[in-house]
């Protein structure tokens, strides 16, 4: 069998028995989940009967509103998913070096690149194929419990979604915990990551409540981007059954979703631009990623 192939089967086969690192690469969804059915749900759900947007937002019904803040929700806790499970399952990286694995690793025929390249498809393929089930899952139990359901090229557009922000957080994540040594310390970086992303990139609360310091600096990070990018595609769709237009539908776009552009840095580029500037970052990313782990491989074999 290819060595890159049995490498990649073998790293998935290692971070899923490990149950606490799983467990850990979950822990910012789950802190999520629940922020938003204690109170943050309830905050938009209120939020768009108020008064002041001229009673457009009192015609929509309870499960429409449902609808829509669940689908929002869900774009952020699918790229959080991409960022936390790929760095759960490169802790395999620093395991290895712990257990001198690749120590024996280095006595085989198999190449350098080939081991790296390995464990990015491993980071790559956990992090998609399980956002892909979580995806899965919640169409149907948004939809069951609503009673709205996403058009098909939407649910497709999603997991387009999803696999480019997974090679963007794989070669981010990549590069992050090919600097760290120690397994241990992988774990609390997923969890505060988690938690400073979830602010930076509007996925907890909307940027109409924070700065434009805040913004201008989420700007800079491409999860930011993607999550802009998820939420046009569920709300647009969400929008378009619900009949929401006009101005109230660039309220809710701008001030409560934060599902519009928010450009670079204060300038106005437009979201595409931006993904493209993401990728562009990621593969620098991923090119760093390699040469420190070839440095530390070879660092290995004195």
């Amino acid at each position: 069998m290819n060595p890159i192939l049995t490498l990649t089967k073998r790293n998935l086969k290692l971070f899923l028995r490990d149950k606490m690192t799983v467990f850990f690469s979950f822990l910012s969804t789950l802190i999520l989940i629940a922020l938003y059915f204690l109170f943050i749900a309830k905050v938009y759900t209120e939020g768009m009967d108020n008064p002041e947007m001229g009673g457009i937002a009192m015609s929509i019904a309870g499960d429409a509103k449902n609808f829509i803040v669940y689908l929002q929700m869900m774009a952020g806790v699918l790229v959080l998913n991409s960022m936390s499970l790929a760095t759960g399952a490169f802790s395999t990286i620093a395991k290895d070096f712990e257990d001198r694995r690749v120590d024996s690793f280095q006595l085989t025929p198999v190449k350098t690149y080939e081991m790296i390249l390995a464990y990015y498809l491993t980071g790559l393929i956990a992090g998609f194929v399980i956002n892909v089930f979580t995806w899965i899952l919640s169409f149907c139990i948004i939809g069951a419990a609503t009673g709205y359901w996403l058009a098909m090229g939407s649910f497709l557009m999603v997991l387009a979604v999803l696999l480019t922000a997974s090679l963007i957080s794989c070669s981010i994540m990549l590069l992050i915990t090919s600097l760290v040594k120690s397994s241990a310390a992988i774990g609390v970086i997923t969890g505060i990551a988690g938690t400073f992303f979830g602010f930076l990139c509007g996925i907890y609360m909307p940027y109409s409540n924070l700065g434009e310091t805040t913004k201008a600096v989420g700007s800079l990070i491409p999860f930011t981007h993607i999550v802009i990018w998820l939420k046009q595609v569920v709300l647009g769709d969400a929008f378009s059954q619900l009949g929401i237009t006009g101005e109230f539908k660039d309220i809710l776009y701008c001030d409560y979703f934060s599902a519009s552009s928010v450009g670079f840095l204060g300038l106005d580029v437009t979201l595409w631009v931006m993904i493209v500037l993401s990728g562009i970052l990621g593969l620098l990313c991923l090119a760093a990623s390699y040469l420190m782990l070839n440095r530390r491989f070879r660092e290995r074999q004195k």
